[in-house]
């Protein structure tokens, strides 16, 4: 038998009731079936937006379970200063973008960053699994 598919970035449908526009590197959460801006830095997500297109339309999302055989572009809300940084969920205006593993407290982590960025950049990273840690 042959693979489904070799890559684990997936087309989602979109809808104008979840705006997409300009938000590739935000995590992507999965509402009534439409890719969705993920919106609680404590939800697991579902994947990371790599590319939308017009709504409605599908919306390209590699997903965080693993099975992508490559490197993302993730969006920072937070300064990530060194290589290798796990990075985690975290909440903004925007949607849930990434930043450094605060090492303590609730937190997703679901990256690891493969360069240093400043707020608002996008930086290549591996996606892994989401690790979910409850408050202490």
């Amino acid at each position: 038998m042959k693979l489904a598919r070799t890559n684990a970035i997936i087309p989602l449908p979109t809808s104008a009731d979840y705006p997409l526009a300009g938000k590739e590197g935000y995590a992507v959460a999965l509402i009534d079936g439409y890719a969705s801006i993920q919106d609680d830095a404590a939800g697991t997500p579902f994947g990371v937006l790599l590319e939308a297109g017009d709504v409605p339309g599908k919306a390209s999302v590699a997903v965080l379970a693993g099975g992508l055989a490559g490197t993302v572009r993730v969006k920072l809300v937070q300064a990530v200063e060194a290589i290798g940084t796990d990075l985690q969920l975290v909440g903004s205006a925007g949607g849930c973008g990434f930043g450094p593993d605060a090492g303590a407290g609730e937190r997703v982590v679901t990256a690891q960053a493969l360069e240093t960025g400043a707020i608002g950049e996008l930086i290549e990273a591996v996606l892994f699994k989401p690790k979910y840690y409850p408050a202490a």
